[in-house]
């Protein structure tokens, strides 16, 4: 009888280019899930044109992820995104007839902003809406201060690209060993016959 045996040699250059792309990959849990909440707005920016409000969210979600909003678990409410809209015009990413086109809307773009689960409303009084903006709303902020409102994407391509690379490479090296070992399992198999 002959022994089954399974060599697992792979090519090399395979797996040496998948270790490549990982050890340039950051590993953290932030970054992430700052790549699902930059999939997320850039499928909210590509529907623009119909979604009215979504320049008002961004700039309560840019708010958000500055130094102006200190008290994190607070309640923000239509004041809140008055000051947004106007801190936005202040360093550049809104225009200030864009600022004037949203001030009518405030309490419906503060009503978006849960709606797209970047915040949950924390009361709902007849005379006033509360709403407290999520981690993923702080890391929205975060995404869009970085991207200049979303004009400057490279980074977060590149990563995404990159990301897609490593899962699509590991998938063919996990196909590749499962394959070799059957392989190895039906020859082993039909010499043991």
């Amino acid at each position: 009888r002959r022994k089954v045996q399974y060599n697992s040699l792979v090519h090399k250059d395979l797996i040496g280019q998948v270790f490549l792309v990982y050890i340039k990959l950051p590993r953290s849990a932030k970054l992430v899930r700052k790549m699902d909440v930059f999939q997320q707005l850039m499928e909210y920016e590509s529907q623009k044109k119909e979604k009215h409000l979504w320049e008002g969210e961004k700039a309560v979600l840019i708010w958000a992820g500055s130094d102006q909003h200190q008290h994190l678990g607070s309640a923000i409410d239509v004041d809140h995104v008055k000051n947004a809209l106007e801190y936005c015009v202040e360093k550049g990413f809104m225009a200030e007839a864009e600022k004037n086109r949203l001030s009518g809307s405030v309490s419906h773009i503060l009503e978006s902003v849960s709606v797209h689960e970047f915040g949950s409303p924390k009361s709902n009084p007849a005379h006033r809406i509360d709403m407290v903006i999520n981690r993923n709303g702080i890391l929205a902020g975060e995404i869009l201060i970085e991207t200049m409102n979303l004009q400057n994407t490279k980074y977060y391509k590149k990563w995404s690209w990159d990301w897609f690379l490593l899962y699509y490479l590991a998938g063919l090296l996990l196909a590749v060993q499962t394959l070799k070992v059957l392989l190895d399992l039906v020859k082993g198999l039909s010499s043991y016959f």
